[in-house]
């Protein structure tokens, strides 16, 4: 004999036809599942705008940096990737989930494969690519809409404006090196954090080393020197 329990919990062909209905392959006869289809669409419709909202924000504090280095040497498109990826987390638009493990840090595909086009889109930067040292570097100059990107930055960033304006500085004149260290560092320290691990110097490292083939460049000093200097200047997650 079966547990009221197990009955209570199958899953019945209602709740199939259901499931069909609200993915739009069945058409919804009562008031009721026209209200729960309306109520999906809604809220389809409502997270569709949220994503398009935070998407154009990241834009526009995109826009701050590369607005703020363009005309510095040691701005190029890994340096850029590094930078808008701790500016986030200064203004704590808590973005981790959208980061994946990338050779040079955390690295966001979609978004930074579409940020220059959004740029172009908007008409806030003019982009050509510079060949002459072997490899392709985004140059970026202003176009004819420049300013209206800071309208919005004040609206989203106003309060945030003090921490983005102090990371911008802090590695105004970086190499990219130093910029990928701190980013991975940073990467590794949240991942600690999620992952519920030992929150000690030898748990960073050796998350450090895991984290790609390519972080063996760096020392384990080079870690804990650049590890000193970000807790130094608050370059550093909320543990």
């Amino acid at each position: 004999m079966k547990s009221s329990n197990n009955k209570k919990n199958a899953f019945t062909i209602e709740d199939f036809e259901k499931g069909l209905m609200l993915a739009g392959y069945l058409t919804p006869h009562t008031e009721r599942e026209i209200a729960e289809l309306e109520a999906l669409k809604k809220y389809d419709k409502n997270l569709a705008r949220e994503k398009s909202r935070i998407y154009f924000k990241r834009a526009v504090l995109a826009a701050e940096i590369v607005n703020s280095l363009k005309e510095e040497i040691t701005f190029g498109r890994v340096k850029f990737q590094k930078l808008v990826y701790l500016c986030e987390h200064a203004c704590d638009m808590e973005l981790q989930n959208r980061y994946a493990k990338f050779a040079a840090g955390p690295f966001d595909n979609n978004f930074m494969h579409s940020i220059n086009q959004e740029f172009k889109k908007q008409k806030w930067f003019f982009i050509s690519i510079d060949k002459s040292k072997g490899f392709n570097k985004p140059v970026y100059s202003s176009a004819p809409n420049i300013d209206r990107y800071k309208d919005y930055y004040w609206k989203y960033f106003d309060k945030q404006d003090d921490k983005i304006q102090k990371i911008i500085e802090l590695f105004r004149h970086t190499k990219t090196r130093e910029v990928e260290l701190v980013a991975t560092i940073y990467f590794c320290l949240l991942e600690i954090k999620q992952k519920n691990q030992l929150r000690n110097r030898k748990t960073l490292v050796e998350n450090f080393y895991k984290f790609a083939d390519s972080k063996k460049q760096f020392s384990e000093q080079e870690i804990n020197k650049s590890l000193d200097w970000m807790k130094l200047h608050g370059v550093y997650p909320v543990l």
